[in-house]
């Protein structure tokens, strides 16, 4: 059973993805305009040298286009996916 919620239209998995990648995904939702909601799962940067770098990239993405999001909780109580409304 994946341990996110399963409530969106759709959902992106973007472990292991870039900044660069991440952008290209994030402007084909906003672009495209199919989806009402979607879930954007970013993890919790536990393999990243440097600490996280999705979330706070998705984050900021977001909030400069004024589009609505909300953090969601993994099962273990950690940060780990976006549920973004369009």
């Amino acid at each position: 059973m994946n341990k996110y919620k399963q409530n969106a239209e759709r959902e992106i998995d973007l472990h292991g993805y870039t900044t660069n990648e991440t952008e290209i995904i994030l402007n084909s939702l906003v672009i495209g305009n199919k989806y009402r909601h979607v879930q954007i799962i970013v993890d919790k940067g536990n393999n990243s040298t440097n600490g996280p770098v999705l979330p706070n990239f998705v984050r900021n993405y977001l909030n400069t286009r004024n589009i609505h999001y909300n953090q969601s909780k993994l099962e273990d109580g950690g940060e780990g996916a976006i549920e973004v409304f369009f």
